[in-house]
């Protein structure tokens, strides 16, 4: 009973108690909450329509594109990539796949198996040239074939343990490469299948007619030749128009959508040192190479001169085809004229390289060998060597081959061997000299061994014999020191020190000998800094101004670069988060005002030239000029020669006068313009097939709708651009 009396005196307190207890509960699952939510945005790397892209799956992404990328550049399917275009391509495809993904659903449109199936029998889809390249190919037409895939797929993991118990390590990483290119185009080919079906569904809507078919026809095959007079707008003084506030009001509304901010931007200026090699870099480095030269003269080891060098072409110790040295040809185009033995002194190239090179061989080998090989398999070199000595008695002796082959359950095919397979720095000796014998044996059998396995050869053709060179290059980067470094460093530390203030970086940059860049626009989806500056420390600067700047703070100095070669500084005049760019932005109004100077120009032209009735009277006009245009189509717009731009306007004035009629006065971009057609006529090869073109009019109406229609999409998915913090 005390007990109880005692609770009913503190039930005040007690609930008091119990209620800061609950509170504290909330309040951590709440801010456990938030900090997950806070953890899980900050890997995002971007958003469309609510779908994300996580800093994982981009960075798979990535890789996965890289790997099938360095595939295609090789099937000169692609031209090389840079990192940098990779990630833009990764982060262009998610952007427009969850676009079409998003309409999609809302009108019901999948990709089913059959769907998958059918694409796959066609082969008429653009994801799957890669594979057909790599040998998914009908022989007879070229186009991707399905019952090849299919026999690669099911017999993948038969190939791959056979692969493994032969010790083939090439061969399995050449079908476990094959087999990632599948993956990724499978992915590939269900997004293009759903694309396509989208863009089927909505272009349905857009047909042609004859009437249009023969107009669309017209403007694309008929030339145009004319006599064409401009008056230019820069004839005008600018002090002779007036451009109002009400003018700029207008044209910022006309064309608003030009300054449309998506995500965060910044107004910024910025110092950006690039630290280079001094005159004492210089001389070092053409000693150092120099002392190398020397030794190649003195006939030391070719490998171990290059190797021990800071040479970024590393030694192959294999002839190889002029091709090989493509990326030096002040290199390619001194072999002809060395001898044997003979070595280029030290000198220092326009790339700022310091370069010497001995022409160690040269020797006549083929660049493309057909051959086929067995691999004598055995618990150890010597067995593997005695097996290979009688399966190549067993030939001598009559025995077939692809025979041979099959007994010890190997493939019987041949393959081509070409140079551009296996032309590169740093070819390992024993995969140099197993190429080398390939490249100068004649067709026969021959057993080649190596410190592990000995192999069964047969060459079966040899095509392309040339000239080939065996050169050890040392071709060593000039490059900055640590002290020049330190030096350039400690410079701008002092300045900045002395300088803590934007208003006193922009009064005293120039003073002290730096470059003070204004860039007045820098979205966050602006990767210029990270892409051209390059290193951690350049995105490191970024995020810093997107997520911890405010307006007029100056950053610290970051040590960044590719190279580490770059000291970059960044004052903040401003952030905004605006959805539209103000007008009174100074690039802004300065667009708007260059625009508004423009029309004033060329209405005061116009009021000018009013009574001009023929191109003579035109010619008359104060600061006429004349020119000659000859267009091949409607689509073509020409520029005159001393005004310099393209004129869509005078394009459309020019199509739709008569041969010998005059077009009067033709407000364009950069001048009033007046042309006289002398003539008219089709394109010889054109050839007018009404089916045909009102085909081709529909298409062409349906592709502009399509990319109008993803444009705006683009617009209402409120796309999130987080790739500066990646």
């Amino acid at each position: 009973m005390a007990a109880l009396q005692s609770i009913r005196k503190r039930g005040g307190i007690l609930i008091a108690v119990i209620g800061l207890a609950l509170f504290a509960f909330i309040a951590e699952e709440l801010f456990r909450s938030i900090e997950t939510t806070s953890n899980v945005d900050r890997q995002k790397v971007g958003e469309v329509f609510g779908r994300t892209l996580s800093a994982q799956e981009f960075q798979e992404s990535v890789q996965e594109l890289n790997e099938v990328a360095k595939v295609q550049q090789s099937l000169g399917l692609m031209r090389d990539m840079t990192d940098d275009q990779v990630r833009d391509r990764v982060w262009q495809q998610f952007v427009e796949s969850s676009i079409i993904e998003h309409e999609a659903e809302k009108l019901g449109l999948i990709v089913t198996k059959e769907d998958e199936q059918n694409a796959l029998r066609s082969g008429q889809y653009s994801s799957l040239q890669t594979l057909a390249r790599l040998g998914f190919a009908n022989q007879q037409t070229g186009q991707f074939d399905v019952a090849a895939l299919q026999d690669f797929l099911k017999n993948y993991d038969k190939n791959m343990q056979q692969f493994q118990q032969q010790g083939n390590q090439q061969a399995a990483e050449q079908f476990m490469q094959v087999r990632k290119i599948w993956d990724y185009t499978e992915k590939e080919l269900r997004r293009e299948i759903l694309a396509r079906k989208y863009s089927v569904l909505l272009t349905q809507a857009f047909v042609s007619n004859p009437v249009t078919a023969k107009l669309d026809f017209d403007n694309q095959t008929i030339g145009t030749q004319a006599e064409v007079v401009a008056i230019p707008y820069s004839t005008v003084a600018d002090k002779d128009v007036k451009v109002a506030d009400a003018d700029l009001e207008a044209l910022y509304n006309q064309y608003k959508e030009l300054f449309r901010n998506d995500g965060k931007s910044a107004a910024l200026k910025m110092i950006n040192v690039t630290v280079t090699p001094s005159n004492a870099d210089r001389e070092n480095t053409l000693a150092e190479v120099g002392a190398q030269e020397q030794q190649l003269r003195n006939g030391e080891d070719a490998a171990s001169v290059v190797g021990s060098s800071k040479s970024v072409f590393a030694y192959s110790n294999l002839a190889m085809s002029k091709n090989a040295f493509r990326s030096m040809p002040d290199v390619q185009s001194a072999l002809d004229s060395m001898s044997v033995g003979a070595v280029r002194p030290t000198y220092l190239s326009q790339d700022n390289f310091v370069t010497t090179f001995k022409l160690v061989d040269r020797q006549q080998a083929a660049d493309s060998v057909l051959y086929r090989r067995i691999v004598a398999m055995g618990q150890t070199p010597e067995e593997s060597a005695t097996r290979a000595d009688s399966i190549l008695k067993a030939i001598q002796g009559g025995a077939k081959f692809t025979d041979l082959a099959k007994k010890y359950g190997q493939p019987t095919d041949s393959a081509w061997m070409t140079s551009n397979q296996y032309e590169t720095a740093g070819i390992p000796e024993e995969d140099a000299k197993l190429i080398g014998t390939l490249n100068t044996m004649e067709p026969g059998v021959r057993v080649y061994s190596t410190s592990q396995v000995s192999i069964v050869f047969e060459v079966l053709e040899r095509k392309h014999i040339e000239t080939k060179y065996n050169v050890a290059v040392i071709r060593t980067p000039l490059t900055f020191s640590r002290e020049t470094y330190n030096t350039a460093l400690s410079k701008l530390n002092r300045f900045m020190a002395d300088n803590r203030t934007l208003a006193d970086i922009e009064k005293n940059a120039g003073k002290a000998g730096y470059v003070l860049e204004d860039i007045p626009y820098y979205p966050q989806s602006n990767l210029a800094i990270q892409q051209q500056i390059g290193g951690a420390a350049a995105k490191d600067a970024v995020m810093w101004v997107f997520d911890q700047a405010k307006d007029g703070d100056v950053s610290k100095i970051y040590e960044c670069g590719s190279n580490n070669d770059h000291l970059l500084v960044l004052g903040v005049k401003s952030v905004s988060k605006k959805e539209y760019r103000g007008m009174d932005e100074e690039d802004v109004k300065k667009v708007l005002t260059t625009m508004a100077t423009q029309k004033k120009k060329g209405e005061l032209i116009m009021g000018r030239v009013k009574d001009v009735k023929s191109l003579a009277d035109a010619k008359k006009q104060a600061g006429a000029v004349t020119d000659s245009v000859t267009t091949r189509a409607f689509l073509e717009s020409p520029a005159v020669k001393a005004v310099g731009t393209p004129e869509p306007r005078l394009a459309g004035a020019l199509a739709r006068t008569e041969a010998g009629k005059f077009t009067g006065a033709v407000q364009g971009a950069s001048a009033v313009y007046f042309a006289q057609v002398l003539s008219k006529a089709p394109a010889a090869e054109a050839k007018y097939d009404e089916k045909a073109a009102m085909q081709q009019s529909a298409g062409a109406m349906q592709q502009m709708a399509m990319q109008t229609l993803i444009d705006g999409l683009r617009v209402k998915a409120k796309v999130k651009d987080n790739r500066y913090k990646f």
